[in-house]
């Protein structure tokens, strides 16, 4: 799930397997009405990674494993689907606090390097 929290931070949870949000990454403050390219990767080795406007922002190497399952998984942009779980400890994405425009959306089978993040945001 990819939110902000109420302080404007850009939020990042994963789904545990218990259907609780377990890990929280947190960005520095966006500047309001200017245009962000926002990268996100995920691997067992590195864990998820948020990059903004092409720059490494911050890493948590503590998600859990996913694996390739043949299950449908949902991903969940500005928003979330159950405004009483969107939490991962203290941090919280608030609902309906995202307003602006969605450019593009890029979904990868593989993690992708710091220079194809940078690439990507120059593009």
């Amino acid at each position: 799930m990819i939110g902000f929290n109420a302080l404007g931070h850009l939020t990042i949870q994963t789904l545990g397997t218990n259907g609780i949000y377990a890990t929280s990454l947190t960005s520095p403050t966006l500047q309001l009405n200017q245009w962000t390219h926002v990268s996100m990767t995920y691997s067992t080795a590195n864990g998820i990674q948020l990059f903004v406007n092409g720059s490494f922002a911050i890493r948590n190497n503590t998600s859990p494993n996913y694996l390739a399952s043949g299950q449908m998984n949902i991903i969940t942009v500005g928003t979330c689907l159950q405004p009483n779980t969107c939490a991962a400890g203290q941090t919280q994405i608030v609902p309906s606090q995202f307003r602006g425009k969605i450019d593009e959306l890029k979904i990868f089978s593989r993690e992708l390097s710091i220079s194809e993040a940078g690439q990507l945001a120059q593009a």
